[in-house]
């Protein structure tokens, strides 16, 4: 009777250390964001219509100007938050396309330059998903909230265009583009970066697409 308690007894003790480590894990990116309501009632406009400014990638990153976020390797694909919120490629036409990278800390806070339908721009920030990949949704911006701050490394390669490319990551995850799922966020573990981003100049970022 004492060995069947015993075995009994670490058994429990070896689920409750597996429940632990669950929950341990699934606080690995505690702050990580919920979506808003980003849907609009204006037409959207066509993904092709963005012209490229004149700034160099320097002003891109002092939140003064607008910028569309551009994956590689691709040639028609853009970023843009859709109607549920979340942020991902898309080669069609699309309202939030347009992007402010704001410094923060030495990170950047990723904000839409137009407002949605509550009114007030929104920050991308990393969201949990289960058993899922992270993902990347429009939230309320919130600088505190480690998973709204982004590290953006420029890489070796040049796009197409012969731009800087760089690598987007946020607590160690790095945002990439596979067929089935999407724009994602995922540690590379031994893999290699699978999707690095170039910006194409839009205008200052006080201009009238923010109002």
């Amino acid at each position: 009777m004492r060995t069947h308690r015993s075995t009994v007894l670490l058994g429990a003790l070896a689920a409750a250390g597996l429940v632990m480590t669950q929950q341990a894990c699934s606080t690995a990116y505690a702050d990580t964001a919920e979506p808003v309501d980003f849907q609009s009632s204006s037409a959207p406009a066509p993904a092709g219509s963005a012209q490229p400014g004149v700034a160099d990638d320097g002003d891109i990153f002092t939140g003064a100007r607008k910028v569309v976020i551009k994956p590689n390797p691709s040639f028609e694909e853009i970023l843009a938050v859709d109607p549920s919120g979340r942020l991902n490629a898309t080669d069609g036409s699309s309202e939030f396309s347009l992007f402010v990278l704001t410094p923060h800390n030495g990170k950047f806070l990723i904000k839409t330059a137009k407002a949605g339908a509550g009114g007030e721009r929104a920050c991308m920030g990393l969201k949990k998903n289960g058993s899922r990949p992270l993902t990347v949704v429009a939230t309320a911006c919130d600088a505190s909230r480690a998973g709204q701050l982004f590290s953006i490394t420029e890489q070796k390669e040049k796009d197409p265009q012969g731009k800087p490319t760089y690598a987007i990551s946020s607590q160690s995850a790095f945002l990439q583009i596979f067929p089935n799922s999407g724009l994602i966020a995922e540690e590379l573990g031994d893999a290699p970066l699978a999707t690095t981003f170039s910006f194409v100049d839009n205008g200052p970022s006080g201009g009238p697409i923010e109002d």
